[in-house]
């Protein structure tokens, strides 16, 4: 090698390792979530495929069927739930306690129910952990009413890993559902109908922080259609 060679390659390494230096990788930067990401990390908190909310409210509606005579005794269980899937998959254990409240003639009015959660999940374009607590009401069940329905609030708190763009940021997240009238068929344990809003907060590790607030509508088809801002998702 000449002396011009090595007075070249040597540049070149040194302009590379500034290059380098000077890129922060996807943990040091919240990369700021557009409506889209917003609304895929929504889907997530509620979806059953990565046993979202509305995975545990299922399972406690068909629970509160067969308590329905057990009026003002408390209850609770726990659940084991794991999955595999192309494009979703999870693995959570839930606490679950309940306490049906019945009118003066043993007819069941409404059940309180808490949810402690904890596990992992992986998406298309998300994994992470997190813990949950739901503070729920269903009402709706007396025998004439054919579906069950629920209020309250559901929050998810954990660290996502995102698989898009060119940074596959890491960012620590919170995620507030508020829950309106949302419908369970008693016949089918399918979601029906209902309404919601939620909010997200990511934080990276430097500190960077984006709230963005959506809005849920769930289908008669059992499917939920997500708003943020001016962008609509459905699953």
């Amino acid at each position: 090698m000449t002396f011009n060679q090595k007075i070249c390659s040597t540049f070149f390494l040194a302009t590379l390792f500034i290059f380098a230096s000077c890129r922060k990788s996807g943990e040091e930067i919240l990369a700021l979530l557009n409506d889209s990401e917003a609304a895929e990390i929504l889907e997530t908190a509620v979806s059953t495929k990565t046993a979202g909310f509305t995975a545990p409210t299922i399972d406690m509606a068909q629970i509160i069927d067969t308590y329905l005579n057990s009026c003002n005794v408390p209850g609770d269980t726990t659940l084991n739930k794991s999955k595999v899937a192309v494009g979703a998959s999870y693995n959570y254990t839930f606490n679950m306690d309940w306490l049906v409240t019945c009118s003066n003639l043993s007819v069941p009015q409404s059940a309180a129910v808490g949810i402690a959660g904890n596990g992992t999940f992986s998406s298309a374009h998300w994994n992470g952990s997190d813990v949950t607590t739901g503070d729920l009401v269903f009402t709706g069940l007396s025998p004439q009413e054919t579906a069950y329905i629920v209020n309250g609030s559901y929050e998810l708190e954990g660290d996502l890993t995102g698989n898009l763009r060119n940074t596959d940021p890491t960012l620590s997240c919170s995620t507030e559902l508020q829950i309106t009238n949302m419908t369970i068929s008693k016949t089918t344990y399918k979601i029906t109908g209902g309404s919601g809003t939620a909010k997200i907060t990511g934080s990276s590790s430097s500190g960077q922080q984006q709230t963005l607030n959506g809005l849920l509508t769930f289908n008669a088809d059992g499917t939920v259609t997500v708003k943020v801002n001016e962008h609509t998702h459905s699953f």
